[in-house]
């Protein structure tokens, strides 16, 4: 376009509107409960969260009909329709870490000092994951709002729902709706440009015995031992799955994670030992068949029933860093922030997967409080954004849009 795209994200940038946006996400309840693992697209809270609070927010903003599926993913298309160029923003609802957030502290706007942050900073479980991105793609497009920008191309707004650790919404939204797009991004909490990660299946395992009192383990097939026999198996197929790939971080990886027994009562063995697996996968790595791996590893354990089953998947993907969304976003990032963003690959595993399978080239980037490490209390610990990133992301995303469809 013949106008700088910078120049118009920074003349209708709203601090108001980018501040009142994310505080109201905020303080709206969108995580998975503490003691669960996930939590269900549909659950009463995400649609509250989708239907009764971001829907509005895209209505009012009046720039193409807005549809929200059963899964509550939220569809806004934007433009001339055109097939090409056209390209896909893609924010989520779902807050997964930020355990150890205070109630007190959900939705409120304050500085950050205490939290190596001496800035206003907006406190919530979600805000550095997923909400500080969406509250980026909606202020980016306000910005595309009041300056009456009319698209040559196509953009398309999916507000995703997952909260499974799987591909299971996005399907959802590239088929089920038939979405697709030139190139895309996810508007989540990544501050490096992502380009590629592996993938990851879940695999179950269940270990079936019989239930009886620990005073008189003859008289019952206590679950643990069966497990634990399993485990020693597992334990030697570890040391052989340990691929590497020349760019992407972590190689291939077996690690068990969740363990529940069932039933559990006083001096009760257990009839049934469930086990969640981690196997991190590669490129080149078909998941079905690393779930068969497992399958023969493990082999039968007399006299217990053993079950192994494939649970969700992330596929693997990557893309190269010369694309040209990826070099727009990374000029304005240049340009808002004075130094280019670092690109590259991440060692975990999250959802661009299935969209680059579907044959658009996605990539990963968005405001976070800048934690480039999931480890330790990193991962549970009190969660928060700088409303300074959701500003520079506000622009950046305006920018990258219009340069690439206006």
């Amino acid at each position: 376009m013949a106008t700088d795209p910078l120049a118009i994200a920074e003349r209708r940038y709203d601090h108001g509107y980018v501040v009142d946006t994310l505080v109201t996400l905020a303080r709206t309840p969108s995580d998975v409960p503490q003691g669960q693992n996930e939590i269900e697209p549909s659950d009463p809270k995400l649609t509250h969260y989708v239907r009764s609070v971001i829907r509005p927010m895209v209505e009012r903003l009046e720039l193409g009909p807005v549809e929200v599926d059963e899964l509550n993913n939220l569809i806004c298309r934007i433009g001339s329709g055109a097939p090409s160029p056209s390209l896909l923003v893609m924010p989520y609802t779902t807050a997964q870490h930020g355990d150890y957030t205070p109630p007190e502290l959900e939705g409120r706007l304050m500085n950050g000092r205490d939290y190596g942050f001496d800035e206003d900073c907006v406190f919530g479980r979600g805000t550095s994951q997923n909400k500080g991105g969406l509250a980026a793609t909606l202020s980016a497009l306000k910005i595309l709002k009041d300056e009456g920008v009319r698209l040559r191309g196509t953009l398309i707004l999916a507000v995703n729902a997952e909260g499974q650790s799987s591909h299971r919404c996005s399907i959802r939204i590239m088929d089920g709706h038939g979405i697709r797009a030139d190139a895309g991004w996810l508007a989540t909490g990544s501050p490096r440009l992502v380009i590629g990660h592996r993938g990851r299946v879940d695999i179950y395992l269940t270990i079936r015995g019989e239930t009886g009192h620990s005073s008189q383990p003859h008289l019952g097939k206590n679950a643990i031992w069966g497990l634990a026999e399993a485990l020693n198996r597992i334990k030697a197929l570890k040391a052989k799955v340990n691929r590497q790939h020349p760019v992407l971080p972590g190689g291939e990886q077996v690690e068990p994670y969740k363990l529940i027994t069932r039933p559990i009562a006083p001096h009760t063995m257990p009839e049934e030992a469930h086990l969640t697996i981690d196997r991190r996968i590669l490129p080149d790595t078909n998941p079905d068949e690393a779930v068969e791996q497992m399958r023969q590893a493990i082999g039968e354990i007399p006299p217990y029933e053993v079950i192994v089953e494939k649970g969700a998947v992330h596929l693997p993907w990557m893309v190269p860093a010369d694309l040209p969304h990826v070099q727009t976003l990374t000029k304005m990032h240049e340009r808002v922030k004075g130094k280019p963003p670092e690109v590259g690959y991440v060692p975990y595993a999250f959802d661009a997967g299935y969209a680059n399978f579907r044959g658009i080239p996605t990539v990963m980037f968005g405001p976070s409080a800048r934690a480039v490490r999931v480890r330790g209390r990193d991962v549970v610990a009190t969660e928060f954004i700088p409303v300074s990133e959701v500003r520079d992301f506000t622009k950046i995303y305006a920018a990258a849009i219009l340069s690439l469809l206006a």
